[in-house]
């Protein structure tokens, strides 16, 4: 049958069809149960949330849904690995502002101790609730907490917008890479290349990336409706992931106005934009 997958034996889901994570608040516990109880695999974007919140949020997923679910999260891009900066670094930022400390007459603080970053925060928590899958994007989680995540029976899930970042996620023993095209809305989540430089589209980069990587791919990016699916499966995907249309449901977090815009015209024409206010 066209939906016994790899990826739909891998995520032990019914259908190879992953609901995309939303951030800015847009994700809903009862949307990922829906999705998921209906045989898919809901997903929830906590990459805003404070470690007790993606606590609390697992909590009500698990009584909502005995189904597969993925929670989705940001791997640190600007966090100095391990909480630590140099000296050198440190002395550097100090130059910098030290005009404006020293006009507002405030001593400049001194270098902080050692912490431990946001993203390894958040990740604690999927290695200590144990989600049925862990996806990230920007990049990859370090090979200790894979490792962790394989022990533990985690499922994971990068996602790639060109080859080489599929190669990168394959090299570091995922378990399904989304093949994430330009079309995809949302944050493009580029991580060896800037955004504007992968605008490969989703199918196009979907076949690139199964002519060279053997993990189960996901394509993702402008597929709406069962034709996208099909066209997706038929070109080699294990998997789709749909974000935009399930916001326009009624179990999604997105306000009224924003479901109704995207059954306007307007909604026909995509946008790229560089910078985006708040979340």
């Amino acid at each position: 049958m066209w939906y016994q997958t790899k990826a739909s034996e891998l995520l032990d889901i019914d259908y190879p069809i992953l609901q995309g994570p939303f951030g800015g608040n847009l994700s809903s516990v009862d949307l990922v149960a829906t999705v998921s109880n209906a045989g898919g695999l809901g997903g929830y974007g906590a990459y805003t949330l404070s470690p007790q919140e993606i606590v609390e949020v697992d909590k009500q997923i698990r009584a909502a849904t005995d189904k597969p679910y993925n929670i989705n999260l940001w791997v640190s891009d600007t966090d100095a690995i391990n909480g630590t900066v140099s000296d050198e670094q440190f002395k550097k930022a100090q130059d910098l502002f030290k005009p404006y400390f020293d006009e507002l007459g405030i001593t400049l603080p001194a270098k902080p101790a050692p912490f431990q970053t946001r993203f390894e925060n958040q990740v604690e928590v999927i290695l200590d609730r144990k989600p049925p899958v862990f996806s990230f994007m920007f990049g990859a989680p370090s090979d200790d907490i894979l490792e962790q995540c394989r022990r533990l029976g985690i499922k994971t899930i990068g996602a790639a917008t060109t080859l080489d970042e599929a190669l990168v996620l394959e090299s570091v023993g995922v378990d399904l890479i989304i093949a994430s095209g330009f079309e995809a809305g949302g944050h493009r989540p580029s991580f060896l290349t800037s955004a504007e430089a992968s605008t490969t589209g989703t199918f196009v980069l979907l076949q690139l990336i199964k002519e060279k990587v053997k993990t189960p791919v996901i394509a993702a990016g402008g597929i709406a409706n069962g034709r996208g699916v099909a066209a997706a499966l038929t070109l080699g995907a294990d998997a789709v992931q749909l974000g935009t249309a399930f916001l326009a449901t009624d179990e999604s977090n997105a306000t009224k106005i924003h479901k109704e815009m995207f059954f306007q015209t307007l909604q026909n024409i995509p946008l790229y934009l560089e910078h985006l206010q708040g979340d």
